[in-house]
């Protein structure tokens, strides 16, 4: 019989080599059957003439459907992917992550989401790197707003302002209350009242003196 079959020689019969193991394919090639001999193609995967097979990197030649935000991880006949981190999914899709919902910033901080990333920032009234943030004072920096005739209280991540005695607005704009002209002074009937910044003066009138809270008569006589 020739080679490829086996028999009497007045009877031949194919052999299998892919069966009998005869053949020469690699260990990642696909043996196929013919009559008298065989055939070896490569797995796919991999290439070459069959006998000799030489992974394919799927990673490097770019045959492969990974997601522009993932990881290709060659394999021995094929590849994975993994998306990078700050996205999520199954490699082949792989959507940002939105960190700031895990609130990941300081307390009094302020999260950023980014594609494929986020920053931190303090808040309004608050400085630092975002994952500490301590108060700001403007009272104390001078970064407020209050009139020169207001008080600066300072609060966490902020600051109000006051006017002062003797004058009225909302802090951020304070007038002179005329005490003289609205009745609030205090003088005493025989006085004359003398309206001052944020305040007033009482004056005895000519033949009266101040004495104790009021203005008493002088006795020019004696």
């Amino acid at each position: 019989c020739k080679a490829g079959f086996a028999g009497n020689g007045f009877n031949c019969a194919d052999v299998n080599e892919c069966v009998t193991g005869d053949h020469t394919c690699d260990a990642n090639a696909s043996c196929t059957n013919t009559a008298g001999g065989f055939t070896c193609s490569c797995n796919a995967g991999f290439k070459g003439d069959g006998v000799v097979c030489i992974d394919i990197n799927e990673c490097a030649t770019g045959r492969n459907n990974c997601d522009s935000n993932a990881r290709c991880i060659n394999t021995v006949g094929g590849f994975e992917c993994a998306c990078r981190v700050g996205f999520e999914g199954n490699g082949v899709n792989c959507a940002d992550v939105d960190e700031c919902v895990d609130s990941p910033c300081a307390d009094n901080g302020v999260c950023v989401n980014t594609f494929g990333g986020f920053s931190c920032g303090c808040g309004t009234g608050f400085s630092g790197n975002g994952q500490n943030c301590e108060d700001i004072n403007e009272c104390f920096d001078g970064s407020n707003n209050c009139s020169t005739n207001a008080k600066c209280a300072n609060s966490e991540g902020s600051f109000s302002c006051s006017c002062n005695a003797g004058f009225s607005g909302d802090g951020v704009s304070c007038l002179d209350i005329d005490e003289c002209s609205n009745g609030s002074n205090d003088c005493d009937a025989n006085a004359d009242c003398l309206n001052t910044t944020g305040g007033f003066e009482c004056i005895c009138k000519d033949g009266f003196a101040f004495s104790g809270n009021a203005c008493v008569d002088i006795d020019e006589c004696t």
